[in-house]
């Protein structure tokens, strides 16, 4: 199975691509789509556990000091999840550079 979160989305591209192919059979679209759910499935694998990752790396004085209110760990959340998704496209390192 892919390894990188870029080599399963590149290869998710490219069964969209035979889909969309009017001389696609049945049968091999619904291989596709097989391929295409298991290779949906590892992006988020890649996704959570790039996540996780960088949930282990914070250190988040607030937090420290006390509890965050719901739109702060909201916020957080979403932060870290588009942070994670960097890292996996390997754009950046899973590190989180939050300063809330």
């Amino acid at each position: 199975m892919t390894d990188t979160y870029a080599a399963a989305k590149e290869q998710l591209d490219d069964i969209v691509t035979q889909v969309r192919k009017k001389d696609v059979s049945l049968e091999r679209s619904l291989d596709l789509l097989e391929e295409g759910v298991a290779l949906a499935n590892r992006c988020t694998e890649l996704i959570d556990q790039a996540a996780w990752e960088v949930d282990e790396q914070t250190t988040d004085g607030s937090q420290e000091s006390g509890e965050l209110d719901e739109s702060d760990q909201n916020e957080n959340e979403v932060a870290r999840t588009a942070h994670a998704e960097k890292a996996v496209d390997g754009d950046e390192p899973a590190t989180d550079h939050n300063d809330a």
